[in-house]
């Protein structure tokens, strides 16, 4: 309704500029942000310009879709960006920043304060979705020797109301010795120095982790901020809760649409001819796979022509370890991508995981077997043999699968490949093609003693 009501306002000829910027300062600027895609680009900047708060400028840029987001900046001045980026959180300014050309960053960074475009800098250099980019430079820091009652007199008079109530004793040398509450600090005399109720088993991550081994640390601990820290204990800064969530759900997603094949990016806000060429790629790997099952189906004729009634159970053999290799797959994925799975324990998982598999083979093999068997005759005029030809399909197929999905985001990863991926198109088509050359060729083995 929202939508429609916009749309209609925007397209009407009448709607003056003042009537129309009433509507769009009187709604929630997070749902606009949410849906300015369905606009044109020339819309979109006129949405933009009409909000009169900068804050809900800043909120509808980073939270909007990346392509609209590139849209509007084009059209902005360096000036003006550089102003309104400064106005911003760093850790926020820095994923605007980011889907500029390089040049025009640099450019705008030079229009900045140094302090600030330094951060900014700073911020930059790390990887996607690790925690050095993700993290806030701004956090409460406190020295060993500094009493309570200073503590908090600092915190009254400096405190934002964005900065999490948690607090980082540090050394001279910025080495980060504990931590405490806010609670903890309301708690203590006055005259406590920080050392002396400060929390000494540091949860801490480190510049270089994933955002989803922050996210499930913190969910562990029950913590809404995490300080993190160089190789050399060196605090750099802290990442909180809402910044996590915001990068877990844009993970999410992307590793949602990748499995299935689609673009990384959200595609709702994606023009018709970005997701076409997005997702050809993926169907391309989709149609190399059909045609080589063509080509094994044409390999297998003759047997195929002798005995028909091994076709009807193609698509359950080869859906059924399909099935089979996604799971290991999905499981290997996620448990690596929340920190569950580490170099210590993988080895276990993947072989638990492949144990899992050929179990599910044997079980469904046989139970599919014996029930083919006793029906070949009466229903479908074939010898018994088919029971044992299905059966023993299913046994290798689901077993090959369960090895290829267990193994294969691993080796994506030596790869430097997303795992993601591993889950879509390529494990699936590698296992209908090995399920159909085993389940095939265990048919010739079998009906050759006939």
């Amino acid at each position: 309704m929202f939508l429609k009501e916009f749309k209609a306002l925007i397209e009407d000829t009448e709607t003056t500029e003042e009537s129309f910027s009433t509507f769009v300062n009187s709604n929630d600027h997070f749902e606009t942000a949410r849906l300015i895609h369905e606009f044109t680009k020339k819309e979109k900047i006129r949405i933009f310009h009409v909000l009169k708060d900068s804050k809900k400028k800043q909120d509808l840029l980073y939270e909007t879709d990346q392509d609209s987001r590139v849209e509007i900046l084009d059209v902005l001045e360096n000036d003006f960006i550089a102003g309104f980026l400064k106005e911003m959180p760093e850790d926020d300014a820095t994923d605007i920043i980011k889907d500029l050309p390089e040049e025009r960053q640099n450019i705008i960074l030079s229009l900045m304060t140094p302090k600030v475009a330094g951060n900014i800098k700073n911020l930059i250099r790390h990887g996607e979705e690790t925690a050095g980019s993700l993290m806030t430079l701004s956090f409460n820091k406190v020295f060993p020797l500094e009493t309570a009652a200073k503590v908090l007199m600092q915190f009254k008079n400096t405190n934002q109301s964005d900065t999490p109530p948690y607090f980082y004793v540090t050394n001279e040398r910025n080495e980060l010795l504990g931590f405490f509450k806010l609670r903890d600090l309301l708690n203590v005399p006055s005259n406590f120095q920080a050392r002396q109720f400060m929390r000494k088993n540091n949860t801490k991550v480190y510049l270089e982790d994933g955002c989803e081994k922050v996210a499930n640390l913190m969910d562990h601990e029950k913590i809404s901020a995490v300080p993190v820290v160089n190789e050399n204990n060196i605090i750099q800064g802290i990442i909180t809760f809402d910044d996590v969530i915001h990068a877990i759900q844009e993970i999410a997603d992307e590793d949602i649409f990748t499995m299935v094949g689609t673009s990384k990016v959200d595609p709702f806000a994606k023009k018709t001819m970005s997701k076409f060429f997005a997702r050809a790629p993926w169907l391309l790997t989709t149609f190399i796979g059909g045609i080589m099952s063509a080509f094994i189906l044409r390999y297998y004729a003759d047997i195929l022509q002798d005995f028909t009634t091994v076709i009807y159970f193609v698509p359950f053999v080869i859906g059924l370890a399909g099935n089979v290799g996604i799971q290991g797959a999905t499981v290997i994925v996620r448990g690596t991508a929340t920190g569950d799975i580490q170099s210590d324990n993988l080895k276990t998982v993947v072989i638990s995981e492949i144990g899992v598999g050929v179990l599910n083979g044997v079980i469904f093999g046989s139970l599919c077997g014996v029930v083919i068997a006793a029906i070949s005759e009466p229903i479908l005029h074939s010898s018994p043999l088919l029971g044992l030809t299905v059966g023993l399909g299913i046994v290798l197929a689901v077993s090959v699968a369960a090895f290829v999905g267990s193994l294969a985001p691993i080796v994506l990863m030596r790869f430097n490949m997303d795992p993601a991926i591993s889950a879509g198109p390529f494990v699936t088509v590698a296992n209908d093609i090995m399920g159909l050359i085993i389940y095939l060729s265990a048919t010739g083995i079998i009906y050759s003693f006939l």
